[in-house]
Protein backbone atom coordinates (compact mmCIF):
# COMPACT_ATOMS: atom_id res chain seq x y z
CA UNK A 1 0.00 0.00 0.00
CA UNK A 2 2.90 2.44 0.59
CA UNK A 3 4.44 1.85 -2.95
CA UNK A 4 0.94 2.85 -4.34
CA UNK A 5 1.00 6.02 -1.94
CA UNK A 6 4.40 7.28 -2.78
CA UNK A 7 3.35 7.01 -6.76
CA UNK A 8 0.29 9.32 -6.17
CA UNK A 9 1.21 12.88 -7.38
CA UNK A 10 0.74 15.05 -4.32
CA UNK A 11 -1.63 18.06 -5.15
CA UNK A 12 -1.15 22.04 -4.33
CA UNK A 13 0.80 24.33 -5.13
CA UNK A 14 4.57 25.94 -4.43
CA UNK A 15 4.41 29.78 -4.26
CA UNK A 16 7.39 31.45 -3.55
CA UNK A 17 7.31 35.51 -2.30
CA UNK A 18 9.30 38.07 -4.68
CA UNK A 19 11.21 38.92 -1.25
CA UNK A 20 12.53 35.24 -1.06
CA UNK A 21 13.71 35.62 -4.58
CA UNK A 22 15.41 39.07 -3.96
CA UNK A 23 17.07 37.42 -0.91
CA UNK A 24 18.46 35.00 -2.86
CA UNK A 25 20.01 37.28 -5.73
CA UNK A 26 21.14 39.91 -3.06
CA UNK A 27 22.92 37.71 -1.13
CA UNK A 28 24.36 35.70 -4.49
CA UNK A 29 25.74 39.37 -5.46
CA UNK A 30 27.18 40.11 -2.20
CA UNK A 31 29.18 36.90 -2.33
CA UNK A 32 31.61 38.32 -5.52
CA UNK A 33 34.70 40.05 -5.16
CA UNK A 34 34.29 43.79 -5.92
CA UNK A 35 30.49 44.42 -4.50
CA UNK A 36 30.59 46.34 -1.66
CA UNK A 37 26.80 45.88 -0.67
CA UNK A 38 23.53 46.74 -2.65
CA UNK A 39 21.66 49.77 -2.98
CA UNK A 40 18.54 49.22 -1.66
CA UNK A 41 17.68 52.86 -1.02
CA UNK A 42 17.79 53.46 -4.91
CA UNK A 43 16.24 50.49 -5.87
CA UNK A 44 13.20 51.60 -3.80
CA UNK A 45 12.52 54.53 -5.89
CA UNK A 46 13.73 53.45 -8.98
CA UNK A 47 10.54 53.76 -10.99
CA UNK A 48 8.27 52.86 -8.04
CA UNK A 49 5.65 55.44 -9.02
CA UNK A 50 5.56 54.06 -12.33
CA UNK A 51 5.38 50.55 -12.53
CA UNK A 52 4.38 50.01 -8.53
CA UNK A 53 6.91 47.38 -8.10
CA UNK A 54 8.74 47.67 -5.05
CA UNK A 55 12.27 45.91 -4.45
CA UNK A 56 13.30 44.48 -1.71
CA UNK A 57 17.08 44.24 -0.23
CA UNK A 58 18.51 45.76 -3.24
CA UNK A 59 16.50 43.85 -6.06
CA UNK A 60 13.59 43.95 -7.86
CA UNK A 61 11.82 40.77 -8.53
CA UNK A 62 9.10 40.23 -11.46
CA UNK A 63 7.68 36.89 -12.77
CA UNK A 64 6.24 36.64 -16.25
CA UNK A 65 3.44 34.91 -17.20
CA UNK A 66 5.72 32.25 -17.94
CA UNK A 67 6.65 31.92 -14.47
CA UNK A 68 10.61 33.00 -15.81
CA UNK A 69 11.96 35.91 -13.53
CA UNK A 70 13.67 39.01 -14.43
CA UNK A 71 15.66 40.77 -11.92
CA UNK A 72 16.98 44.59 -11.48
CA UNK A 73 20.17 44.21 -8.83
CA UNK A 74 21.27 47.56 -7.55
CA UNK A 75 24.69 47.51 -6.51
CA UNK A 76 27.75 49.48 -4.87
CA UNK A 77 30.83 48.62 -6.04
CA UNK A 78 34.37 49.17 -4.83
CA UNK A 79 36.25 51.20 -5.98
CA UNK A 80 38.98 48.28 -6.66
CA UNK A 81 36.85 46.31 -8.67
CA UNK A 82 36.23 46.38 -12.66
CA UNK A 83 32.42 47.64 -13.34
CA UNK A 84 32.30 45.54 -16.31
CA UNK A 85 34.04 42.27 -14.82
CA UNK A 86 32.03 42.74 -11.45
CA UNK A 87 28.69 43.18 -13.64
CA UNK A 88 29.39 39.93 -15.21
CA UNK A 89 30.05 37.89 -12.08
CA UNK A 90 27.17 38.95 -10.68
CA UNK A 91 25.05 38.23 -13.13
CA UNK A 92 26.16 34.04 -13.41
CA UNK A 93 26.26 34.30 -9.75
CA UNK A 94 22.65 35.33 -9.39
CA UNK A 95 21.25 32.95 -12.43
CA UNK A 96 23.04 30.01 -10.68
CA UNK A 97 21.78 30.29 -7.23
CA UNK A 98 18.39 31.09 -8.35
CA UNK A 99 17.70 28.57 -10.26
CA UNK A 100 19.57 26.40 -8.11
CA UNK A 101 17.56 27.34 -5.06
CA UNK A 102 14.03 27.70 -6.64
CA UNK A 103 14.39 25.55 -9.71
CA UNK A 104 12.79 28.29 -11.86
CA UNK A 105 14.63 29.80 -15.09
CA UNK A 106 15.96 33.12 -14.99
CA UNK A 107 14.97 35.20 -17.97
CA UNK A 108 17.54 38.61 -17.22
CA UNK A 109 19.26 40.07 -14.54
CA UNK A 110 20.21 43.61 -15.10
CA UNK A 111 22.53 45.22 -12.99
CA UNK A 112 22.70 48.63 -11.61
CA UNK A 113 25.41 49.99 -10.14
CA UNK A 114 24.58 53.17 -8.46
CA UNK A 115 27.56 54.15 -6.56
CA UNK A 116 31.22 53.23 -6.06
CA UNK A 117 32.86 52.59 -2.62
CA UNK A 118 35.97 54.20 -1.95
CA UNK A 119 38.23 53.61 1.12
CA UNK A 120 38.09 55.50 4.22
CA UNK A 121 41.06 57.32 4.80
CA UNK A 122 42.23 58.62 8.10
Amino acid sequence: MSEAREQQEIEGGIRVANEVIASIAAMAACEVDGVAGMDEANARHFGDWLSRQSAHRGVRVRVDVERAIHLEVFLQVRSTGVVPVVSERVQANVVEAVERMLGLEVAAVDIFVSSVAFPATA
